[in-house]
C-alpha cells in the first residue's frame, strides 16, 4: 500500500515536472529569439541564380544572377529589419525598410557583393540614403575596392562624396566582387545605403 501511494504522489510530481522543464525550455528559446533579433553581426547569404548574365554591360549584382551578399552586420529591431539583400533587389522607388543599415553596435561597417564567375568591372554605383531620406544622411567618406581571387584588389578612396546617387569608375579584370568599406559622417550614426550596383561584363 505504501508503494502504491508513492508512486501515485511520484505521478502526480511527474506532470509539474515536465511543465517545469517545457517552461525553462520555451525561456530559453525565447531569449534566443529575442538575442537573434537584436543582433548586430556578421552576415552572409546566396541568392538563387533566376537568370545567365547577358554578354553586354550589366549590373553584375541584380538578385537575378544569384550573387553573394555579405555584410558586417545590419540593423533589426521587432518593427524593421533594414537586411544587406536589400542591396542587390534593383527597386527603383524603395521604401524607408527597403535598405541595408549597419548594426547600432558596428564600429567598421562594410558590404561586399561576390559574383558567381569573374567578370571585369567598369563602374560601381551606391544609391545613398539621400535617395528617399534627408541628404545629410548620404555619406561622404567610403572606400570602394575590387576583390579579386588573392583578396583585395585595385581601390578608390572617396573623401567627400555629395551626390544621393553615386557612381565611381574602377575597371578592374577578372574579379570577383565588390567591398565597400564606410566611414560614418558621425561615429554614432548607421550607415544607410539603398541599393550597390556593379556595373561590367
Amino acid at each position: 500500500m505504501t508503494s502504491s501511494l508513492g508512486g501515485s504522489r511520484s505521478h502526480r510530481r511527474w506532470p509539474r515536472l515536465r511543465w517545469g522543464a517545457l517552461a525553462l525550455v520555451a525561456g530559453a528559446w525565447l531569449f534566443g529569439l529575442v538575442c537573434f533579433a537584436l543582433a548586430d553581426g556578421h552576415f552572409e547569404a546566396t541568392l538563387p541564380r533566376q537568370q545567365t548574365p547577358p554578354a553586354h554591360v550589366h549590373n553584375l549584382s541584380s538578385w537575378q544572377y544569384g550573387p553573394t551578399v555579405r555584410a558586417s552586420s545590419y540593423f533589426g529591431d521587432w518593427g524593421n529589419h533594414h537586411h544587406p539583400m536589400f542591396l542587390v533587389d534593383g527597386k527603383s522607388t524603395p521604401d524607408l525598410v527597403e535598405k541595408w543599415a549597419s548594426g547600432a553596435q558596428d564600429p567598421h561597417p562594410w558590404v561586399e557583393v561576390l559574383w558567381r564567375e569573374p567578370h571585369n568591372l567598369e563602374r560601381v554605383v551606391l544609391h545613398h540614403a539621400g535617395v528617399v531620406e534627408n541628404s545629410a544622411l548620404t555619406l561622404r567618406r567610403y572606400t570602394v575596392a575590387c576583390l579579386t581571387a588573392h583578396g583585395i584588389g585595385p581601390a578608390l578612396h572617396v573623401e567627400d562624396n555629395q551626390d544621393s546617387v553615386a557612381t565611381h569608375q574602377l575597371a578592374c579584370t577578372q574579379v570577383r566582387g565588390v567591398r565597400v568599406k564606410f566611414e560614418p559622417n558621425d561615429k554614432n550614426d548607421l550607415v544607410r545605403v539603398y541599393e550597390l550596383e556593379t556595373w561590367g561584363q
